[in-house]
């Protein structure tokens, strides 16, 4: 098999993950435990300052981080990850696909092991509230795709435009501020700008809405799967057109 077989990404997602975790006492267990830390330590304050029943909204701030923890990652690290993998490219048979692919599948493997800190606060915040599972793993799915597209989409642009990896994190963390992470949508108008011109705040709600309370927000799933298939498209279409120039600009 050649070095771009089939899954190879799969593999290299897994190998980094035993990197970075190499010789350590907890492994990828630390993952959880940083995540649980975060949502706990900062979920009490905001709790207090938004004057929010402090089980519930712990809860929806462990949801929403693990779920923006992935999606994040997946786009700041996909802006690098094909220039970091530049030797890799042009010494081996490795496509620059590939090496994207690699980036969001490692988070996508962390995003399993933050898991557990949803599952805990959903026992205390909601012991007698299941798990809408079906609509949970469609919108899981669905944030995963756009993790891919845009991650696609900024690590190509990026090998060409050296500045873009600078201006997405600038990005993430201006979108990480303005989305109903830190924060409820309850506590702003349903028709607020912040939320009905937000993207991401369809993303997310297709993926936390289940886990929160069971339920099921279908104009965000519809409008997540909507920017889903436009976003995929296009990252397929800008892939198409530049993957032979890659190399060359690198």
């Amino acid at each position: 098999m050649n070095a771009d077989g089939s899954m190879l990404w799969l593999r290299l997602a897994q190998f980094d993950i035993r990197l970075r975790y190499r010789n350590s006492t907890f492994g990828p267990l630390w993952i959880t435990l940083n995540t649980a830390i975060f949502a706990a330590s900062v979920g009490f304050l905001y709790a207090v300052l938004l004057n929010q029943p402090i089980k519930e909204f712990l809860h929806h701030l462990a949801v929403s981080i693990v779920l923006w923890q992935f999606f994040s990652a997946s786009v700041v690290e996909g802006a690098e990850t094909i220039i970091n993998s530049h030797d890799l490219i042009l010494n081996t048979k490795i496509s620059p696909a590939s090496c994207v692919l690699r980036s969001v599948t490692k988070n996508f493997i962390i995003l399993l092991h933050n898991i557990i800190v949803v599952f805990v606060t959903m026992i205390i915040a909601y012991p007698n509230i299941g798990l809408n599972f079906p609509m949970f793993a469609v919108g899981v799915s669905l944030l995963a795709i756009h993790a891919t597209w845009a991650a696609f989409i900024v690590a190509i642009i990026s090998v060409r435009f050296r500045d873009v990896p600078l201006i997405t994190t600038s990005a993430m963390q201006l979108l990480f501020m303005l989305s109903p992470i830190l924060w409820t949508a309850k506590i702003l108008p349903s028709n607020s700008p912040f939320l009905v011109l937000n993207p991401i705040a369809y993303m997310i709600d297709a993926a936390r809405t289940p886990i929160l309370n069971g339920g099921t927000d279908y104009t965000s799933v519809a409008v997540s799967a909507a920017i889903a298939a436009f976003g995929a498209v296009a990252a397929y279409l800008l892939y198409r057109r530049t993957e032979r120039r890659i190399p060359y600009w690198l």
